[in-house]
């Protein structure tokens, strides 16, 4: 049995809903991924559209986890074409669950090569400009699993970033799927960022980011991506950023909303109003001179207690670290 054909059936093996079948494909594939060469072996069974989506995707996994340990091994040109290989597919690929896993390939190879390269800086372009909708998307969604990278290696590129998401944010016409893999590109970049200097110039971009999560997920009920948005804004909360401070309100009429949005799972709503908590001690000084801001939050608050047995408004006291331990 050839090496590719041996790799196909372990990898198939890990596919299996047998715990004792999986166990023993893991055993087995140790000592295999040792060797360097079987990476490549790995990724042509990976590339190979004939074989089932799952094994493509477990494979994509496995890469992932064990690419980067050979990759420092590998010559200059090596690594080149290994970011090239990997892009190209990634772009081709039309079957979400293995383009997801090619994704994180992609995202470990720009963390292991810390800079930003060439391949990389012109996949990023050619997608974000692309007129399909689903390769949009695919820059932004690789964006969003290379935050860590971006955030500590690529500052200099926040420019060319600032384009791609100003761009498509500000364009009503744009596909639901890219303003949410935008919003949660950008999201999570203001969340590592949000004690960095950086901030102030992502922080313009902090309305429009509101509004089209507000459009594109309060009325679909789209709880996990508003609970990634409310995340977002409970790690601003707290940032020292004198431009995020003029955005307290719109941050607070946000939060304000998902909270009182019966159609949202009460864990979203529990997070919207620790937003709102934390934002009001954080910023104790400032939430108190807008009056009417308050006046709702309060008035959504005794609503809340009067008409719900197990309302998401006691977060506004309960979620709160510091004041959960006053009462």
């Amino acid at each position: 049995m050839s090496d590719g054909a041996t790799l196909i059936q372990l990898l198939t093996a890990l596919t299996q809903p047998d715990t004792n079948t999986i166990r023993q494909a893991e055993a087995a594939l140790k000592p295999v991924l040792k060797n360097p060469a079987s990476m490549i072996t790995l990724w042509q069974v990976i590339a190979d559209t004939s074989q089932p989506i799952a094994v493509r995707h477990v494979g994509a996994i496995i890469l992932r986890k064990r690419l980067t340990a050979h990759y420092s091994n590998f010559d200059a040109q090596t690594k080149l074409e290994w970011q090239k290989n990997v892009l190209n597919v990634l772009a081709s690929e039309q079957q979400r669950p293995v383009r997801s896993g090619l994704i994180g390939v992609a995202a470990s190879l720009a963390q292991v090569e810390q800079s930003a390269t060439q391949p990389y800086l012109e996949f990023l372009t050619a997608a974000a400009n692309e007129a399909n909708h689903q390769a949009r998307e695919l820059c932004f969604l690789l964006l969003s699993e290379m935050t860590d990278t971006i955030g500590l290696h690529w500052k200099e590129h926040i420019p060319s970033l600032m384009s791609f998401f100003t761009h498509v944010l500000n364009n009503p016409q744009e596909n639901t799927v890219v303003h949410k893999a935008a919003v949660q590109a950008i999201g999570q970049l203001m969340a590592f960022w949000a004690d960095e200097p950086e901030i102030e110039s992502l922080a313009p971009l902090l309305p429009i980011l509101l509004q089209v999560a507000g459009n594109s997920s309060v009325g679909q009920a789209d709880d996990d991506f508003l609970s990634t948005v409310l995340d977002v804004l409970y790690e601003l909360a707290y940032s020292p950023a004198p431009s995020l401070s003029q955005y307290m309100p719109i941050t607070v009429e946000f939060a304000l909303t998902c909270l009182v949005t019966q159609q949202l799972e009460m864990r979203v709503r529990d997070s919207a109003a620790l937003v709102i908590a934390t934002t009001a001690e954080a910023k104790s000084k400032a939430f108190g001179r807008h009056e009417a801001l308050l006046g709702a939050v309060l008035d959504a608050l005794f609503t809340l207690v009067q008409n719900s047995n197990d309302s998401a408004a006691g977060a506004l006291f309960e979620s709160n670290p510091a004041w959960k331990a006053d009462l």
